[in-house]
């Protein structure tokens, strides 16, 4: 597999770029007890962009209402296992990449249950690539990101680049499993790890370097991992959080259990 990847660009100013027709976006959401930012996340989804392909995948939650939220929003509804664990190495991207190859659109947007989206696309990047906002530096330890990875509010795939990640099988990759080795290759990540769960836009990079698909920052899409994105005049498509303080206990339980593990681990001399 080729380790290099190509420098970033600018989605969306290249040849291949144009606006997309509703029917040819797939947009996937994954949820685990978050009911209430999905139904905001499918409703800002569906006053812009009603005639879309919508999947909603549960991540090992057997909770009913979900079914009845994806037949409310005209969304496949997909009762799935919990992925999210470091023992399953790639599968919940491999998930990811089956589900959208069994109706395939051109361009294919995870996004976040705390993602919003403002206004429709004006242009959408062609040929193979994925594209969203680029970080460059990772969030807790500031650590430079090279190749940067694509934060995960909105990753956006082209159907060329779903096609190649597929065919290349990196993500059933037993390579993964090993995750030091792998997709968590700096401390913010490995600190993730050591907490049981798999990053998916670290798992995406590595898929990416792996593969030596492009990474694109896109002008209409914009993520952070936490904190407030200001969006004057509709700049942006897509931001991403829109989540409160309240909202997020588990996220703030598990980086302190994290850290306490990080910081009882022995480091070398």
């Amino acid at each position: 597999m080729n380790e290099r990847l190509a420098e970033p660009a600018v989605a969306g100013q290249g040849s291949g770029a144009r606006a997309p027709r509703d029917d040819e976006l797939t947009f996937c959401l994954q949820v685990w007890r978050d009911l209430g930012l999905a139904r905001a996340c499918l409703a800002s989804l569906r006053r812009q962009v009603p005639g879309a392909r919508v999947v909603l995948v549960s991540d090992g939650d057997d909770d009913p209402r979900w079914a009845a939220l994806a037949a409310r929003h005209g969304a496949e509804y997909v009762r799935g296992e919990r992925l999210y664990a470091v023992e399953r190495g790639g599968a919940i991207v491999q998930r990811l990449l089956d589900l959208h190859l069994r109706r395939p659109t051109p361009w294919l947007l995870r996004i976040d249950t705390d993602t919003r989206v403002h206004r429709r696309f004006q242009a959408l990047p062609g040929g193979a690539c994925v594209f969203g906002t680029l970080e460059r530096r990772t969030v807790a330890h500031r650590e430079p990101l090279d190749p940067p990875v694509v934060q995960g509010g909105c990753i956006g795939f082209t159907l060329a680049a779903v096609e190649r990640l597929h065919a290349a099988g990196v993500f059933r990759s037993p390579a993964l499993l090993d995750w030091a080795a792998s997709w968590a290759d700096t401390r913010d990540t490995r600190e993730r790890a050591q907490g049981g769960r798999v990053s998916f836009d670290h798992l995406v990079r590595w898929g990416c370097r792996q593969t030596g698909l492009a990474l694109l920052e896109h002008p209409e899409v914009r993520c952070l991992w936490r904190g407030r994105v200001r969006n004057p005049g509709l700049r942006y498509a897509v931001t991403h959080p829109h989540k409160r303080w309240w909202q997020q206990p588990r996220l703030w339980a598990s980086l302190w259990l994290a850290r306490l593990r990080a910081d009882a681990t022995p480091r070398a001399k």
